[in-house]
């Protein structure tokens, strides 16, 4: 598993022999993505590991647009880091009306398809992926997202209203500008239970998508004291058992 990064904050991982974990503080914001798993790379060259990382603190003004030219300039704004960025919205919330969510993205399904009734009690968050620009080779994002409670939903595309949906789920002080979306020709998204799984293609596109989750949390998440006492013994467990071969 590829640790979920954290700009601007400090994520907390623990390693002892084969074993590793991603723990994050304990309230729920922090502790409400468990987990992810990255790959990416320009289309038709060799992938990477990449990361997820969680704006912390969330900025004050999202803008979420399609690269362009800069005036008077042939180049367009480069951009080098080519992980997921997650933006944590509200969490613990109470619908105060039904939300039309779909249950996947793809060429078949990209329009709203199922509903989460209100009263429901939801949490938010946003992502997005950053690629060089018009004018450059697609870059490929694929993998997957775990949470502690289980997938609800998912906001994304060019039939979403984001007016509304950043009125609803967005943070209170933060300004939000999206005017992109994911592409139903080339990206997927889909879910199981707790785990969102991705395949993302872009080349000028930033390709947003919301994920709404139950505000219930269902995995739970160990105290660090507890996973490094855990790993510690393994590790410890490991070298004694390779001791008493030896001897």
């Amino acid at each position: 598993m590829i640790p979920v990064k954290k700009t601007k904050s400090i994520a907390i991982g623990l390693q002892a022999s084969a074993v590793s974990f991603v723990v994050f503080a304990a309230n729920s914001a922090e502790a409400a993505i468990i987990g992810s798993r990255v790959r990416g790379g320009y289309v038709g060259q060799p992938e990477t590991n990449l990361e997820l990382q969680i704006l912390n603190p969330p900025p004050q003004e999202i803008r979420i647009i399609n690269f362009e030219r800069e005036e008077g300039d042939d180049r367009i704004n480069p951009d080098q880091n080519k992980d997921i960025r997650a933006v944590i919205e509200k969490q613990a919330l109470v619908l105060p009306r039904n939300l039309d969510v779909l249950d996947e993205f793809g060429e078949e399904t990209f329009r709203p398809n199922t509903t989460i009734a209100k009263d429901t009690l939801v949490s938010s968050y946003l992502f997005y992926v950053n690629p060089a620009g018009a004018g450059q080779p697609k870059f490929r994002w694929h993998g997957q997202i775990r949470f502690d409670a289980p997938v609800l939903g998912i906001l994304g595309g060019f039939s979403i209203n984001w007016n509304a949906s950043n009125r609803l789920l967005g943070l209170e002080n933060t300004s939000y500008s999206i005017r992109s979306g994911l592409d139903a020709r080339q990206d997927i998204v889909n879910i199981d239970n707790n785990v969102l799984q991705f395949d993302i293609t872009a080349a000028a596109g930033m390709e947003p998508f919301r994920v709404i989750t139950s505000g219930t949390p269902t995995v739970s998440v160990p105290e660090p004291i507890t996973i490094l006492g855990s790993g510690v013994a393994l590790g410890f467990g490991v070298l004694f058992r390779k001791i008493k071969q030896k001897q």
